[in-house]
């Protein structure tokens, strides 16, 4: 057989195999396997979805839940005990997702690793998220933080927060 008719035979078998794969993507089987496909697909993002917003809630709830706990515990220390269990407190977190400080009636930092009292953040009121700046970095880089505020009977203010943004990473 001469070379030049091999090629021409290949040629029309694959003219026909696309012919073939045209008709086969023009199909009902195929519109019908692409639909159900594409409606798993949305049907499986819209769970994550869900579920990840869900938990992302319960995390910050649970956080908002521990920063209540310890603001509590550490206004129940004496005064004197207080700014040691705080510089301990702080001493334990290698992340650098906690934040504590307390503060004079006048704003003026006497321990813990926030740089000034936060703007927005009343004593006595809950848990809310604010923007605070650490005592050892500059204020463009001040994350925002779960934090609460608390008198202490001395006329002092205890700050505690947490960094919750690990959750949205």
């Amino acid at each position: 057989m001469p070379r030049g008719v091999a090629v021409a035979v290949g040629e029309v078998t694959r003219r026909q195999g696309s012919k073939q794969q045209m008709q086969f993507i023009r199909s009902n089987t195929f519109h019908w396997a692409a639909a159900l496909a594409a409606l798993f697909a949305a049907f499986v993002t819209i769970l994550f979805a869900f579920i990840y917003f869900k938990i992302d809630g319960y995390l910050i709830a649970r956080s908002d839940g521990m920063i209540t706990t310890q603001v509590n515990f550490f206004a129940a220390l004496p005064p004197d005990r207080r700014i040691g269990a705080l510089d301990d407190h702080l001493g334990q977190d290698p992340r650098g997702v906690h934040f504590a400080g307390i503060f004079d009636a006048k704003g003026n930092r006497l321990a813990g690793n926030i740089a000034r009292l936060p703007g927005g953040l009343a004593a006595g009121a809950g848990v809310k998220s604010v923007r605070v700046a650490r005592s050892d970095d500059n204020e463009a880089g001040a994350p925002l933080v779960r934090a609460v505020a608390r008198s202490v009977d001395n006329g002092d203010v205890l700050v505690i927060g947490r960094n919750v943004d690990e959750t949205r990473e």
